[in-house]
């Protein structure tokens, strides 16, 4: 799915990519789903000679897992990006009738009527 984390397998000095089990342990675990089998002696990722493997079904060299270094600015750049162009959410309809009621009233309060003709305009108002 790409929504994995990279993370460093202590006990073995290996790199590994893990899910919520794993960040939920704060990353200090020897588990993963995706691996490389070669120890990192210091290395980044991106910069390890050997395969990476996943363990769909058993632990398998995948010659298409690739793990490249990316610019850390341009990631957050999209990031920020998509939170701008998100549709904004539409108010729950009980918030609306709520809004529509007290405009209602503001409304109906802001005019100079005796309270029984504010009261009919109201409830007229209200039935819509």
């Amino acid at each position: 799915s790409g929504r994995g984390h990279l993370h460093l397998l202590h006990e073995n000095g290996r790199w590994g990519i893990g899910a919520h089990q794993e960040k939920a342990h704060g990353f200090h675990t020897e588990t993963a789903y995706v691996f490389n089998d070669t120890p990192h002696e210091g290395l980044m990722p991106h910069h390890l000679m050997g395969g990476w493997m996943h363990s769909r079904p058993a632990w398998t060299p995948d010659e298409g897992i690739k793990c490249r270094e990316v610019d850390v600015s341009v990631v957050l750049e999209r990031a920020d990006e998509k939170r701008r162009h998100k549709v904004p959410r539409q108010p729950p309809k009980i918030m609306q009738q709520a809004a529509a009621k007290q405009q209602a009233v503001n409304e109906a309060a802001s005019d100079d009527k005796s309270d029984e003709k504010l009261e009919e305009e109201l409830a007229k108002k209200l039935e819509v």
